[in-house]
C-alpha cells in the first residue's frame, strides 16, 4: 500500500492540484469513482498537503472504528467535538455515502468561513438529486478514474511497447495492483475478483436492497460481453427470456441504474449529430476500468480485443475531460462523439485498417459528417500510419492512449 500511495503522490498530483485550487469557494468538493480507483489515496495525499495550512479532520468510513458515526445526527457531534476555533478546518470523510443523510449535516458546516469539505463516495446515488437538491448547488465533483495507460506505464515501471499495451487491455488501472507481480496471475484475478464482489455486495444488493442476485450478477457479465454494443431494457429483456429467464423491462431498467450507480459501468448516450440531440433509448455501455471488465469476461480475456480497444478509448477521452456519446448520422454510427467545452472531436475505433472494406466503412462514415470538427481513426494496425485523407487522421492505439 505504501509504494501506491507514494506513486499517487508522484503521478497522479492533477486530481490533488485541480482540488486545492477548487478549496475555500464554499462548496462541499466531491471525490466519485469506483472503488479502489484511486480516491482513498488521494485523500490522503491531499491531507499531507493540507496538513500546514490548518487542522484536518479526518474520518474515513470503512474503519470499523467509526462505524458508530452513521447518521447525519453522529456526523455533526464529531464535528463539533474536532473543529478548532482557532484555525482553518478541512474536513475530509473517505466513503461519506456509509452515514445516512450526510448532507445535511455538511450543508450547514460548508457556510461556515473556516471550514472546506472534501469527500469521497463509491454510489452515484450519493448525488441523487435529492441530494443535489439539499445542497442547493453548493458542491463541486471531481471523479476519480483508474489508471491511464501513460499512468500504469509509470505505476508499473514499464516501456512503451506493445506488450505493455497489452498488459494494460488485460489488467487494467487499478492502482493497488501494481503491487502484485504481474506472473502471479491467480493473485491478480483475486484481487479485481475481491473488488467486484464488494461493489456487487455493498453498493448493488444491499444498497439497492436487491432480490433477484442471480439476474444482477447476469446482467454485469452480460454487459461486459456486449460492451460497446447498443442495446436497451426491453432487447436484453428479450434476449433473457430466450435463455428461459422471465424478466420486465422496467425490471432490467431498474438493474442496469444500480449498476451503473456503483461506476463500474457508464451508459453512454447517442447523439443526432445532424440533429444535434440526444436520443433517450438504444444506450451503449462501457467499464471504467478494463480489468474488472475482464475479470466478468475471463473465460474470453482478450480474445475480443476490438472491444476491449474501442473501451480503451471511451476511458481515454473521459480522462483527458470529454463528455462522450456514440454519434449518429443517418443510420451511420460514429463510435465516439467527444465535447468539452466549444471542442468537439469525433474518432472511429478498430483494430485494423489495411483491409480495404475496413478502411472505406471507417473513412466513409466519418466523410458523411459535414463540419469542420477534427475527425480521427484509432487503430493497432502496424501498417497504418498518419494517413491524412480529407483531414482525417489515423492514429495508432498506443500513441492516443498514452497521449
Amino acid at each position: 500500500m505504501q509504494k501506491v500511495l507514494v506513486m499517487e503522490r508522484i503521478l497522479r498530483n492533477k486530481y490533488t492540484e485541480r482540488i486545492v485550487n477548487l478549496l475555500g469557494k464554499e462548496e462541499v468538493i466531491v471525490l466519485t469513482g469506483h472503488r479502489r480507483a484511486g480516491k482513498s489515496c488521494i485523500l490522503e495525499c491531499l491531507k499531507t498537503l493540507l496538513v500546514d495550512k490548518g487542522k484536518i479532520l479526518y474520518l474515513d468510513m470503512e474503519d470499523p472504528d467509526n462505524s458508530g458515526i452513521n447518521s447525519f445526527e453522529h456526523l455533526n457531534n464529531w464535528i463539533k467535538n474536532n473543529i478548532s476555533s482557532n484555525t482553518h478546518n478541512y474536513i475530509l470523510i473517505d466513503e461519506v455515502q456509509e452515514i445516512a443523510y450526510f448532507e445535511k449535516t455538511l450543508r450547514y458546516w460548508i457556510k461556515q468561513s473556516d471550514v472546506d469539505i472534501v469527500v469521497t463516495g463509491s454510489n452515484a446515488m450519493m448525488l441523487s438529486s435529492d441530494i443535489a437538491s439539499a445542497f442547493a448547488g453548493r458542491y463541486l465533483r471531481v471523479h476519480v478514474y483508474s489508471l491511464s495507460f501513460s499512468e500504469f506505464l509509470q505505476f508499473y515501471s514499464l516501456p512503451v511497447s506493445e506488450d505493455s499495451l497489452l498488459l494494460y487491455f488485460t489488467w487494467g488501472g487499478l492502482p493497488f495492483l501494481s503491487n502484485v507481480p504481474i506472473k502471479d496471475v491467480r493473485s491478480r484475478t483475486d484481487y479485481l475478483g475481491s473488488i467486484y464482489d464488494t461493489i456487487f455486495v455493498k453498493d448493488i444488493v444491499s444498497r439497492k436492497q436487491i432480490r433477484n442476485i442471480s439476474l444482477i450478477n447476469n446482467l454485469s457479465r452480460f454487459v461486459a460481453d456486449n460492451s460497446g454494443k447498443i442495446f436497451s431494457a426491453s432487447s436484453i429483456a428479450k434476449f433473457l427470456k430466450g435463455k428461459t429467464v422471465n424478466v420486465s423491462s422496467n425490471t432490467v431498467a431498474e438493474y442496469m441504474e444500480a449498476l451503473c450507480a456503483t461506476y463500474m459501468i457508464d451508459c453512454v448516450k447517442r447523439y443526432d449529430i445532424k440533429g444535434k440531440k440526444i436520443f433517450d433509448q438504444q444506450d451503449k455501455y462501457y467499464f471504467e476500468d478494463l480489468g474488472l471488465r475482464n475479470y466478468l469476461c475471463r473465460d474470453k480475456r482478450l480474445s475480443d480485443i476490438e472491444k476491449v480497444l474501442e473501451n480503451a478509448v471511451y476511458l481515454k477521452l473521459l480522462q483527458n475531460g470529454y463528455e462522450v456519446y456514440v454519434g449518429q448520422l443517418d443510420g451511420k454510427e460514429i463510435d465516439f462523439v467527444a465535447r468539452r467545452g466549444d471542442e468537439v472531436n469525433y474518432y472511429q475505433v478498430t483494430l485494423r485498417i489495411t483491409n480495404e472494406e475496413t478502411y472505406e466503412r471507417e473513412i466513409g462514415n466519418l466523410k458523411k459528417i459535414k463540419d469542420n470538427h477534427p475527425k480521427y481513426i484509432i487503430t493497432m494496425d502496424p501498417l497504418a500510419s498518419m494517413i491524412n485523407d480529407d483531414g482525417i487522421k489515423i492514429i495508432q492505439a498506443i500513441d492516443f492512449l498514452q497521449g
